[in-house]
């Protein structure tokens, strides 16, 4: 009744208030979401001043929470503009009740309106929804008359235009909804639109239908102006978010896909249909996106490059659809408050697209290729990439474009790979550049040519460059020829294919110990710029390949996305070249920054097969002698297998692997036996790796079968041993056998009955028989069949399917390969499952650190991983965050929108401190998460009356000690309250992964701690607290003398790294050492002893379990290292083997170097009997000399250099084997160390000539040039430039030369560290040859 009285009464005394007022201007309010332009309201207050109305706006972000009806006071309407309808709301929940002026949504989906009649209201939503200058002059028209009591009668009714339509501004109409219609008004015959030959490269250019709407058409115009003035066809086009099918409507004709490629502007909020489109049109699409935070001068100074509040939907889902390249483009003009171009940007983007179609429509034999290959592990013979045959993959990859048709050969691996290892020789060894030119194995660029583009950048970068590496001609790659000075680019012309080595990021003149341990940049040399210049220009590339996992492009100094074309060195290595990159599928986190920062086109491969580790000798035979033990009878017989299994332990050292002592073994027999049996079935059940994977390879039959026995894990395993009649008590022994006898085990027998022979059991379950029929399909899906065709589809120019990434076991809808890979959500992190787990975690954790301790931590530090995050989606984050005692809250779209304090009654324990140490990679993909983190620490820091709260207590010492120092107070608060920290903004190591093994820079334990922890934290300062407005900076207020993450660091008490991946273990790659490693490194310099080390264990479901570091490294060795079914695996893979041996020795080293509690004397000594005395009696010896003796020449220095620096107390025959064995290397293989250190010491007392002696050596055989190589040209000089002459040392001399005594041999290594040049940069260098960066994860 009281609705009805209003209904008459309230819109009389309304009308007439309104009418009262009607002589004076009305005043309006837009209120709004930020997907509406601001310049928008600009314009509408333009076309609003005539009808005497006046337009205010004020957007969501800016409405306080808690606004009451006061926010419309001085109003006579207010009219809201957004989809977002419940945010909207929600954010009025305290204001809209007591309004009393008419409210409309103009959304024309879901119009509605308060105080004002429904029917005007869905007049003035279509008005308004449709938009264009005569819709929004006939709307205002509409808000007058009705506010000052007129008819409306007279006025226009709305123009509707289509729901989704191509767009020109040059038409009669604008739009046109047939797309044919469109190309005819564009001038192309029927004949040219049905035939791609014949019509010019068309580019699609999606847009919301907001901009021709809120007449927002600058960046749209310029885009498609731009398009046109490098003669091609735009197809502009805008489309509903949600119509499925549209886009296929709008850019094809019967099935057939009309444009070449596609730019989209948009903002990607439903992924799923433009995913589908884009793979029904098979179109390659890239982004230009906008930087809504300001101007462009703005965007140019921001580190970030892309708010964190536009990475879910303009990154994340973007890519998730299959877009690429996805650029920064436009910036919000300051005084028109519209998005307008960033010219550079806009030609960027504009010319990668043009780039893309020429590759669909350019013949393959005409294309030109540029393959780079990767210097890993540092050594002149090495090349490789993660859990890649780089050999065989290339041998393939050739294969596979000469059946393509492209101009190129295809030699096999056997005589390919020695051509690829002649050109790193000049990256380690003088005077190699004119050899390799007079061979065809290498490439002028005029230095005119460098300098000539180095002049087309900014001021500021080219100062950078000079600051760093002086001018270009001092570079040690520059020759000069008659007069003439040019960059030499060693590189193999296979017909219009170029392979060769990525350059070295540094030069080899370079100051080691500045570079090393006081150089705040890492810019990539001349040389490295003039290469890539080379092959864009010279070589005229139409496409690169970046050959495996993973080289140091991406990694470039530059923002963190968004980057710039003209200023950040990953964008000023490529230009507007398609890339095209394999990648391992088991790595997303960095292979999305190979598409953030490296513009490429993801093709996964598989990562090598797996098979459960089983047992070896040593292992089976323990495990007989326990089953003995228990089914004996008490007795003598008993007691003899009781210290016959002692003696086996301890021989083999697996009581140290578990964690007992020896002591507790004789004690707890008993016990120590139920735990001996869990620990020997899990080693049997660990995935073990086998060998590696070629690109395009299947895995043999057993051992695909053994990837698909571990996929289905347990349940299986469990349910094949039951049928073959197990007790259930046995049920557990079915994979605890030998390795060599898997295929006779039930779970692997009855598989293979399935899936090869075709023999489904009778008798099986409804369960089993599910099981194995899906065995099969895994079967088939780990076949690598699409990694060859995805990698020939992006060469095409042609979309490549996504798929998210992860191992076969832990996630197999990753598999089947060949598809572009997309990474996780920032802003679901942690998910509502992840959240469950990581408080069972950071319970256990606890629990964990009371047993090892006696006593609950009171402060953690967590190593935070992208690639770890993209894995187990936040458990880990998770964790932290249930430490402190804080929750997420989640919207209804499962995204993460704030944090909260959970009361301390709840949470039933004092709250833990913790600190976060973010690697670069996370700190540029999780910025989302990092926020949240920043204010969980900041809730917990301020919760108040609770006297264990650590949190709070560690903030308040902190602060003081601040304040104390002299930083204001606001400041020295916000400061201790920052637990979260990374490396610098474009930076992305922590130092250690060079310095560990620059083992010629310090001597001992005592200076290689203070040099190693002091790097560490100098590069892991950089925080990231509350204010995301002072993100990134060291210091504290201003004082850089403070190290603020050192002052969070101390008192830490554990250290957490989780393991998530069945491929990626402890000494894998070299990020556990330095990120995990490294804090226990920065703790033990800072409170004198190290925190404990622990693994969050992941592998498996749920929240996992915590492992000792120790424990974890110890179960990896006995798995992969130490055992002979893995070792045979490497040995399999011939060459590449090798790399993979000295790979995880140096990483053994890392860990010795930084925190050496994690690795024991018998391990180093198991190392040496394995792999040098060959206890397996595999032939190791053999097979190292003939693949690759300089792999095993490294891996010894690594292991004598452990005992060298009293890391390692080896026995005494054991070292001197080592150096017998490295002397008998050197001399055979002409193998070089450039560690004078290591050489003297090597040497052993021995003359020089003794100790090193080689045949003198021999020009370098000229490699059968390519018919495609150019002749050789006038004889050379080199360019000395700024470059110190160099002293040759006893390791590069002739027979004759090297007649000097030792004391010679000591001279000469001082003279070279003096001078800072050497031999052969055989160890790892700073940013030089040889150095993926460290998977920065």
């Amino acid at each position: 009744m009281r609705c009805r009285l209003w209904s008459v009464w309230g819109w009389l005394c309304l009308s007439l208030l309104w009418a009262a007022g009607s002589a004076q201007a009305a005043s309006v309010l837009f209120l709004a979401t930020g997907n509406v332009a601001p310049g928008k309201f600009r314009t509408l207050a333009e076309i609003a001043r005539p009808h005497g109305v006046t337009v205010e706006s004020r957007f969501m972000k800016d409405i306080p929470e808690g606004a009451d009806e006061g926010l419309f006071k001085d109003y006579d309407a207010v009219f809201i503009d957004t989809y977002l309808q419940d945010a909207m709301r929600g954010r009025l929940a305290g204001a809209l009740p007591g309004a009393r002026l008419p409210i409309a949504w103009l959304w024309d989906q879901r119009p509605d309106s308060l105080n004002m009649p429904a029917p005007l209201a869905r007049r003035l939503a279509v008005y308004y929804s449709n938009g264009g200058r005569a819709n929004f002059d006939h709307f205002f028209a509409t808000v007058a008359a009705w506010l000052a009591g007129r008819p409306t009668d007279g006025i226009a009714d709305p123009v509707v235009f289509p729901t989704a339509a191509l767009y020109h501004p040059d038409a009669p109409d604008p739009f046109f909804t047939d797309p044919l219609a469109y190309l005819r008004w564009k001038g192309l015959s029927d004949a040219q639109i049905h035939d791609p030959a014949r019509r010019p490269p068309v580019v699609a250019i999606a847009f919301h239908e907001q901009a021709v709407s809120s007449l927002q058409t600058r960046l749209i115009d310029a885009l498609i102006r731009r398009v046109e003035s490098r003669g091609a066809i735009p197809m502009a086009y805008y489309h509903p978010v949600t119509d499925d099918g549209v886009i296929e409507r709008l850019l094809s004709d019967q099935g057939r896909a009309l444009a070449d490629t596609a730019i989209s502007t948009r903002i990607m909020l439903e992924p799923n249909a433009p995913r589908r489109a884009f793979e029904t049109l098979g179109i390659p699409v890239i982004q230009a996106m906008p930087y809504r935070q300001g101007g462009e001068a703005k965007w140019r100074a921001d580190p970030q490059g892309v708010a964190l509040i536009d990475v879910p939907f303009y990154l994340s889902q973007a890519e998730y659809a299959g877009i690429t390249d996805i650029q920064v483009a436009s910036a919000m003009d300051e005084a028109e408050q519209q998005l307008v171009p960033i010219e550079a940007q806009l030609d960027t983007v504009v010319g990668k697209a043009l780039r893309l179609a020429a590759l669909r429509r350019m013949p393959n034999a005409d294309k030109r290729l540029t393959v780079f290959f990767w210097n890993y592990p540092a050594g002149e013979k090495n090349l490789s990439a993660s859990f890649l045959n780089v050999p065989e993959s290339l041998s393939a990859t050739l294969a596979a474009l000469k059946d393509a048709g492209y101009d190129t050969s295809a030699p096999a691996q056997e005589a390919l790979l020695p051509q690829l290892q002649r050109l790193l020789e000049p990256y380690y060894r003088e005077g190699r550049l004119e050899g390799l030119l007079a061979e065809g194995l290498a490439e002028r660029l005029p230095l005119a040519d460098y300098r000539a583009w180095l002049e087309t950048l900014p001021p500021a970068v080219r100062a950078a460059l000079d600051a760093q590496w002086g001018p270009p001609e001092s570079s040690g790659m520059v020759l000069r020829e008659g007069g003439t000075a040019y960059f030499v680019v060693p590189r193999l012309m296979l017909g219009k294919v170029a392979v060769l080595p990525q350059p070295p990021r540094g030069e080899r003149s370079s100051d080691r110990e500045r570079e090393l341990y006081h150089s705040t940049t890492s810019l990539p040399s001349h040389f490295y710029l003039a290469a890539y210049l080379w092959a864009r220009t010279r070589q005229a590339s139409d496409a690169f390949v970046h050959f495996g996992t993973h080289g140091s492009q991406e990694w470039l100094p530059g923002k963190e996305r968004g980057l710039s074309a003209t200023e950040d060195y990953p964008m000023l290595t490529l230009g507007d070249v398609p890339v095209v990159y394999p990648y391992i599928a088991d790595n997303i986190g960095e292979a999305l920054h190979a598409r953030r920062r490296g513009r490429a086109v993801i093709v996964s491969h598989q990562t090598p097969p797996f098979r459960p580790a089983g047992m070896h000798d040593e292992l089976t035979a323990m495990h007989d002698l326990l089953h003995q033990w228990l089914n004996q009878d008490e007795g003598a017989v008993r007691e003899r297998i009781r210290a016959d299994l002692i003696g086996k332990v301890r021989q083999a050292h697996i009581e140290r692997d578990m964690g007992w002592t020896g002591d507790r073994v004789e004690r707890e027999f008993p016990a120590f036996l139920d735990a001996l049996r869990a620990h020997l079935h899990e080693l049997a059940r660990t995935a073990q790796p086998l060998g590696l994977h070629a690109l395009g390879r299947a895995p043999q039959e057993a051992h695909r079968l053994s990837t698909v026995l571990m996929m289905l894990g347990q349940p299986f395993w469990d349910a094949a041993a039951a049928r073959a009649g197990a007790a259930p008590k046995d049920l557990d022994e079915a994979l605890a056998v030998d390795y060599e006898k898997l295929a006779q085990s039930a779970p692997y027998a009855l598989l293979r009955a399935a899936l090869v022979e075709g023999r489904m059991p009778e008798d099986a379950s409804p369960e089993l028989r599910a099981q194995l029929e899906q065995g099969r399909a895994w079967y088939e899906a780990i076949g690598a069949q699409g990694e060859l065709p995805g990698l020939l589809a992006a060469l095409a120019g042609r979309y490549v399917s996504t798929s998210y990434g992860g191992d076969p076991i832990k996630n197999p809808e990753a598999y089947p390969t060949g598809r572009n890979l997309y990474g996780f959500d920032p802003s679901r992190v942690p998910t509502p499952q992840a959240w469950e787990a990581g408080k069972e975690a950071a319970e256990n954790l606890i629990a964990a650190h009371r047993q090892q301790t006696g006593a609950a931590p009171k402060k953690i530090t967590f190593s935070l991983w992208s690639v770890e995050t993209m894995r187990h989606q936040g458990l880990l984050e998770a964790q932290a965050l249930w430490l402190m005692g804080v929750e997420p809250v989640w919207d209804k779209g499962g995204r993460v929108t704030d944090v909260r304090l959970v009361p301390r009654e709840t949470l039933g324990r004092p709250r833990v401190d913790v600190v976060l140490s973010a690697t670069g990679l996370y700190r540029d993909h999780f910025p989302n998460a990092m926020k949240q983190l920043a204010r969980a620490v900041q809730l917990a820091a301020q919760a108040g009356g609770e006297p264990d709260n650590a949190v709070a207590a560690n903030t308040g010492r902190i602060q003081a000690q601040l304040q104390a120092g002299g930083v204001p107070e606001a400041a020295a608060r916000a400061a201790a309250e920052t637990r979260l920290f990374s490396s610098a903004s474009g930076q992305y190591a922590t130092g250690l992964d060079e310095a560990a093994l620059a083992t010629d820079t310090w001597e001992g334990k005592e200076e290689g701690d203070r040099k190693l922890a002091d790097l560490y934290l100098s590069k892991m300062q950089y925080a990231y607290g509350p204010d995301a407005a002072t993100w990134g900076q060291a210091g504290a207020a201003g004082n850089a003398a403070v190290n603020l993450y050192a002052e969070q660091l101390r008192g830490t008490e554990g250290a957490v790294l989780s393991r998530s991946s069945n491929t990626y273990g402890m000494l894998t790659t070299d990020d556990p050492f330095q990120y995990l490693g490294g804090i226990g490194l920065a703790v033990r310099r800072l409170d004198g002893a190290p925190p404990q080390l622990y693994i969050s264990n992941l592998r498996g479901g749920g929240a996992g379990r915590v492992e000792g570091a120790a424990q974890f490294l110890a179960k990896e060795l006995a798995t992969r290292q130490f055992h002979p079914g893995y070792i045979k695996g490497l040995m399999a893979e011939g060459y590449s083997g090798t790399l993979q041996v000295l790979d995880a020795t140096n990483n053994l080293w890392g860990w010795t170097a930084v925190a050496r509690e994690v690795v024991r004397d018998d391990q180093w000594e198991q190392m040496a009997d394995v792999y040098v005395r060959d206890k397996y009696d595999l032939g190791l010896k053999a097979w190292f000399e003939k693949e690759n003796p300089h792999a095993l020449a490294q891996t010894i220095e690594r292991m004598i250099e452990a005992a060298r620096q009293g890391y390692w107390q080896a026995e005494p025959g054991t070292l001197e084997l080592l150096k017998e064995r490295y002397r008998d290397l050197a001399a055979r293989f002409d193998v070089r160390s450039d560690n004078a250190r290591f050489l003297e010491y090597v040497a052993d007392g021995q003359a020089a000539d003794t100790a090193f002696a080689a045949p003198p050596e021999a020009p370098p055989q000229p490699a059968a040039p390519p018919a495609a190589q150019e002749a050789p040209q006038a004889p050379t000089e080199r360019v000395e430039g700024m470059k110190l002459e160099r002293t040759p040392d006893a390791a590069d001399q002739s027979v004759a030369d090297r007649a000097l005594d030792l004391a010679r041999l000591a001279l000469a290594a001082l003279l070279l560290a003096v001078l800072g040049a050497g031999a052969l940069r055989q160890a790892r260098r700073p940013a030089g040859p040889g150095r993926m960066p460290a998977h920065p994860s």
